[in-house]
């Protein structure tokens, strides 16, 4: 499924308060900035060339861009703080930051590797899945202690269904006179997720993920939350789904109803819309809810 993109701006046009702290970080000018596609956020992500030859990646968003990112943008900054304590191998190395309380960067390790091509490939899906749970099992408990709680801070998305009945909005046929049951079953799955104590990315997808010869790198930990430890697989399963054979996950209700929720939300969510800055978002929450409907079919079946 084709992943929806926000508008890059080049490195070129962001403020010279942020490429001069991009050099004074880096230690010498930069003399080459790769725009790279992708990702929701808009703004900047491109990687750099100095002239010492040290190379980078830097994230950097204002408000008038879209005055959500920087948060999200602060969020990545305090999980990539917590993660980079540990020197985790599957996280890139975080360089500096920066914040004018208007414009929010980071700079990172330029990572020399590729996105995983969707459809997913059987071996990079095998890779991927493998390094999920070394990666999984070493954030138990989360190294970020302040680190928002996925179940609090996402219940508005996760009860989409309320929203959904209240709105009237038409469903698939199959799942149609189901609004309710779904609406507890999101219910359920917002428990489950509350019990958990580790960190989730949160935001796990093809275009998240860089492999290179000996490693996976999940990048972009905007969305980084205390969760528990089966919601980075639910995510990213959804994701590989269609492209790859899967090992079938436990039946569980936590599970099922986090499932119910994420559909929901994505739902009621391609109804709305599109934000500053994002405009393909509402046509791939669209598809992905519908990817995501089809596995809670399966599930109940």
């Amino acid at each position: 499924m084709a992943h929806a993109a926000g508008v890059r701006l080049a490195y070129e046009k962001v403020p010279a308060r942020v490429q001069a702290w991009v050099e004074r970080s880096l230690g010498s000018s930069v003399v080459s900035a790769s725009t790279q596609q992708g990702g929701f956020s808009p703004g900047v992500a491109a990687r750099l060339v100095a002239t010492s030859g040290r190379r980078a990646f830097v994230k950097a968003v204002g408000s008038e861009l879209n005055p959500d990112t920087p948060r999200l943008f602060r969020n990545e900054i305090a999980a990539m703080q917590g993660l980079s304590a540990h020197s985790l191998p599957h996280t890139p190395f975080l360089y500096d930051v920066y914040d004018d309380g208007d414009w929010v960067a980071l700079l990172l390790e330029d990572i020399e590797g590729y996105l995983p091509p969707h459809p997913w490939h059987p071996v990079d899906a095998a890779r991927v899945l493998d390094a999920l749970a070394e990666l999984t099992e070493s954030l138990q408990p989360s190294p970020w202690p302040e680190a928002p709680v996925a179940a609090v801070r996402s219940e508005a998305f996760l009860s989409r269904w309320d929203n959904v009945i209240a709105d009237g909005l038409a469903v698939p046929a199959w799942a149609a006179g189901r609004e309710q049951e779904f609406a507890e079953l999101a219910r359920i799955g917002l428990d489950a997720l509350a019990k958990g104590d580790g960190l989730a990315h949160w935001d796990l997808r093809a275009d998240n993920i860089l492999l290179t010869e000996g490693r996976v790198v999940f990048v972009d930990w905007a969305h980084a939350a205390q969760a528990a430890s089966w919601a980075d697989t639910v995510i990213l399963h959804a994701d590989m789904r269609g492209s790859v054979d899967l090992p079938d996950l436990p039946e569980d209700d936590g599970i099922t109803g986090f499932l119910a929720g994420i559909a929901g939300g994505l739902w009621w969510g391609a109804s709305q819309p599109a934000p500053p800055g994002l405009p393909t978002i509402r046509d791939w929450q669209r598809k992905s809810a519908l990817v995501h409907l089809d596995w809670l079919r399966e599930r109940l079946s």
